[in-house]
């Protein structure tokens, strides 16, 4: 792992799995359990076209890099600076097998 992506990943998150518990009327129960906490790189993605933007989309999205992690899958968020950022696109590119990408969508 070279030290220049060591050096980039300077923002701290808590990584968090969401839980398949029910509520008592069998509901999701929006619950999340701690997952552990990594250095990452975070910077933000500006949609191409505004206008054409569903509504998900419009959502503030970031893209997170950080060093490959197992467990890191679409049920995951991420707590960066009090914002929870949902995982909505997983890269890994198999010619640098130490990264990870991921695209996040922050939750309001």
């Amino acid at each position: 792992m070279s030290a220049e992506f060591l050096g980039m990943l300077r923002e701290r998150v808590t990584i968090e799995h969401r839980l398949g518990n029910r509520d008592a009327l069998g509901g999701a129960s929006g619950r999340y359990a701690y997952g552990g906490a990594a250095w990452v790189a975070v910077s933000p993605l500006i949609p191409a076209d505004l206008t054409a933007a569903d509504s998900l989309s419009a959502m503030p999205r970031w893209q997170v890099t950080m060093r490959k992690r197992e467990g890191i899958d679409l049920r995951t968020r991420l707590v960066w600076r009090g914002r929870f950022l949902g995982v909505r696109n997983i890269n890994s590119d198999p010619r640098d097998p130490a990264r990870m990408v991921l695209t996040c969508e922050e939750a309001r």
